[in-house]
């Protein structure tokens, strides 16, 4: 039986989802300059998310294990370990850029070299802005100051490396279509199985000196809102909207996030990152709106 939602709940689903993925950049950016390290902040994210995992479990068919390892690499340890390392060293209005901003650039790099899959002209055209804005960001590290420049040039290499990850993991899903909520609860739990263990035997953490407040935060942020309720509210929105229009809105992220970081983290805009957010979110708007072939 097919679904059907109104276009105003679409909205809301999509402005919420919005919003938390806009909210991730700066909890994660909050983390990377409290007392918890990127191990336990990772650790948190799949303790957490896998409890609620184990409850939607019974509701779910898993995917095979080979399946659930692949995500559990890439869509799990692997994007949650560089990102939260390099939330550490750089600001989040470069994550900003370099995390939603050029997920489309390392998707459609990434697509081409392993499935063959070239890119329009005009998906070409929507690349170019967005290596001119990683570009921009790069000019901002370099010309930031000498004291922090290679620490924010590292967080940055680690949020591009983030993106790759993270666009791997998409064209995996793409390889093996599964539920949006299947793919949630394979993700987590397998993250749960590998890397708690590890984390728990072998990873620094500073967990026992941490805040309360600071565990709540991320626990229940990373754990909770970006592991399903982000993902639910996206899959209905576009359920009710169509993926063209919600991508279009998900493209809002890159700036709003780096804007919110001025009142929020206390991270002023240089002139090169505000040229570089601009740069990213023309190219992701023309990326949106560009017509996707369908599926033969």
């Amino acid at each position: 039986m097919n679904e059907t939602h109104s276009p105003r709940a679409g909205l809301i689903a999509a402005f919420f989802a919005l919003c938390i993925w806009t909210g991730f950049i700066l909890v994660s950016r909050y983390g990377g300059k409290g007392i918890l390290t990127g191990w336990d902040v990772t650790a948190l994210r799949f303790g957490v998310g896998s409890l609620i995992a184990l409850f939607f479990l019974p509701r779910v068919t898993l995917p095979p294990y080979k399946v659930i390892l692949l995500f559990s690499m890439f869509g799990g340890i692997g994007y949650s370990v560089v990102v939260y390392a390099g939330f550490r060293l750089a600001p989040a209005a470069h994550a900003a850029v370099l995390l939603p901003g050029a997920l489309p650039f390392s998707t459609a790099i990434i697509a081409w070299l392993w499935l063959r899959h070239k890119p329009s002209p005009s998906q070409m055209i929507a690349l170019l802005l967005v290596f001119i804005g990683i570009a921009l960001t790069a000019a901002d590290t370099l010309f930031h100051g000498a004291r922090l420049t290679g620490q924010q040039m590292l967080g940055d290499l680690l949020f591009l490396c983030g993106s790759s990850l993270w666009a791997v993991f998409t064209l995996l899903l793409r390889r093996y279509p599964v539920p949006p909520l299947t793919a949630a609860v394979s993700t987590t739990l397998g993250s749960a199985i590998l890397y708690l263990p590890v984390w728990w035997v072998f990873l620094p953490s500073t967990i026992a000196q941490a805040p309360v407040a600071e565990i709540a935060i991320q626990a229940g942020y990373q754990g909770i809102l970006v592991v399903f309720v982000a993902m639910l509210l996206y899959t209905f929105a576009v359920r009710s909207l169509g993926a063209q229009t919600v991508t279009l809105l998900m493209a809002i992220v890159p700036g709003l996030a780096a804007v919110a970081a001025v009142p929020v983290l206390g991270e002023p805009l240089s002139l090169y990152t505000v040229a570089g957010l601009s740069a990213v979110t023309m190219g992701a708007l023309l990326g949106a709106r560009i017509r996707q072939p369908k599926p033969a």
